[in-house]
């Protein structure tokens, strides 16, 4: 399959955890019914549903204590970023409850639209009329504590893939979408919780973020080559393990990546059209350096 991806509402509320072999209309096999939806017995226990951050704590401490980082202010201090893990672990165990349950969002917090010409600079000109992530409210408020930001504990969606964790299944997947791993996204890399969730197939919002890119020299004047821009990058994949309840009683643990929005994604001057861009890490900078 060649195609691209394109939003669907229906998404939107659809349980994050997709089949490798259907992922439009049947979710990851543990928690499915005979039919490929949610299994009705893992419905009626999403209450029992909890989320804790996998990492990434010391990495967001590291940004705050650097002048130079931009994303958080250096003002907050290690005590205020931990009163912080809990709200965020609330906020993904909630947002799985929905999703398990398929109830839509009142105010979603972001919007999937198309790049215009002016929201990207030169060098990303070939994102323009493709799709993109931005705030659904902008101009941001103006009450800082309003704002659907890390430091107030909330996330801007999780992202929807396909598990590819078994090999035959990643091996399907390769074969059957031309464009991986161009959506794909790596979790828990070097922990018992690693897991690799293709979106090639069926996407959420949080699917359509873009990330920002700088030109930097190649070494001994071999031309140029695309790397992360972490003045303009102004959000971040947050990793999470959630124990889902399983039909036949107990518990599942399944990586998921949240969207968090870090202070630079509310500066107007810095952020005018309100795009959220989002570094995928260094190993996805092959992709970017491959479509050049």
């Amino acid at each position: 399959m060649k195609h691209q991806l394109a939003p669907m509402s229906a998404l939107e509320r659809a349980f994050p955890w997709r089949s490798p072999r259907d992922p439009m209309n049947r979710v990851y096999e543990p928690f499915a019914d005979a039919n490929g939806r949610v299994h009705p017995k893992i419905v009626a226990r999403a209450d029992e549903v909890t989320a804790t951050m996998l990492r990434h704590r010391t990495t967001l401490k590291a940004i705050a204590r650097d002048p130079d980082d931009h994303r958080l202010p250096d003002t907050v201090t290690n005590k205020q970023l931990e009163t912080v893990w809990p709200v965020l672990e609330a906020s993904v165990a909630a947002e799985i409850r929905r999703l398990i349950r398929g109830e839509a969002l009142k105010s979603p917090p972001v919007r999937i639209a198309r790049v215009e010409s002016e929201h990207v600079p030169q060098h990303e000109q070939v994102l323009v009329g493709q799709w993109g992530l931005y705030f659904a409210k902008w101009p941001p408020n103006r009450s800082a504590s309003r704002r659907p930001s890390l430091l107030n504990g909330q996330i801007l969606g999780v992202y929807m893939g396909a598990v590819l964790d078994d090999s035959d299944d990643l091996a399907y997947w390769e074969e059957t979408y031309s464009r991986y791993p161009a959506y794909a996204l790596g979790l828990g890399d070097g922990t018992r919780y690693e897991s690799l969730m293709g979106a090639e197939g069926a996407a959420n919002a949080a699917v359509f973020a873009n990330t920002a890119t700088k030109l930097v020299d190649r070494p001994r004047g071999r031309g140029q080559e695309l790397a992360i821009d972490e003045q303009r990058v102004n959000a971040m994949f947050i990793e999470f393990v959630v124990r889902v309840p399983l039909p036949n009683g107990g518990f599942r643990a399944q990586t998921i990546g949240a969207v968090a929005a870090f202070e630079n994604a509310f500066d107007q001057k810095a952020n005018p059209y309100g795009s959220v861009f989002v570094d995928y890490g260094e190993t996805y900078l092959p992709n970017l350096n491959n479509h050049s």
